[in-house]
């Protein structure tokens, strides 16, 4: 387990607290000698904070959101902080403490669920009303799965919101999604996709 540290967060008017590694080089370090995945939830995100601003923005109460690659889970508690229910996954099981603890200091660990989930994999996209990824899209790889994903959320009915500051796989991602059809657009670094119609 990760040794960590409070990383307070402003967002559209909240004050909350995430929690980081301590040493995100040791982080990294070990996954290399556990053969683990990246540990990209290590630290928080800039885009991750602009999802939740878009997030924060909106009435959730009765909705269902599913943070795919949470990483210290900000969106996933802003989330909850709306009235959603919220599930938190990610390939890297060492960002759950963080995320609980997080969820806590935000009064909302009855919101909030973790479950270990990999964005590469065959397993079937869990349902919510709403799929959250941020800063998912570092290499063609992930940006395929990324797009995979968005593709299954939006045909079941699923709004999608992805932020991402113009990493090397966001040329992947929007490309798949135009050959399926999908004109999804970012504005700085978030696109909101609803089903049936083009991004906002």
């Amino acid at each position: 387990m990760r040794e960590l540290r409070p990383r307070h967060v402003a967002v559209a008017g909240l004050g909350l607290t995430v929690f980081e590694a301590r040493d995100p080089g040791r982080a990294v370090d070990d996954a290399i000698a556990r053969k683990a995945p990246a540990p990209y939830g290590a630290v928080l995100w800039d885009a991750a904070v602009d999802v939740a601003a878009a997030l924060a923005g909106r009435d959730l109460r009765g909705r269902t959101v599913l943070e795919l690659g949470c990483g210290c889970g900000l969106c996933g508690i802003v989330a909850a902080l709306r009235g959603a229910d919220v599930c938190c996954t990610d390939v890297d099981d060492d960002v759950f403490p963080a995320v609980a603890r997080a969820a806590a200091e935000a009064g909302v660990a009855d919101r909030v669920r973790t479950a270990r989930f990999d964005l590469c994999g065959a397993d079937p996209l869990p349902p919510a009303d709403i799929v959250v990824l941020a800063d998912v899209l570092y290499e063609p790889l992930l940006a395929g799965a990324a797009a995979r994903r968005t593709l299954a959320a939006l045909a079941r009915g699923s709004d999608v919101v992805v932020g991402d500051p113009d990493r090397a796989g966001r040329h992947d991602f929007l490309r798949l999604l135009h050959e399926a059809g999908i004109a999804a657009r970012f504005a700085g670094r978030v696109a909101w996709l609803t089903p049936g119609a083009e991004s906002r």
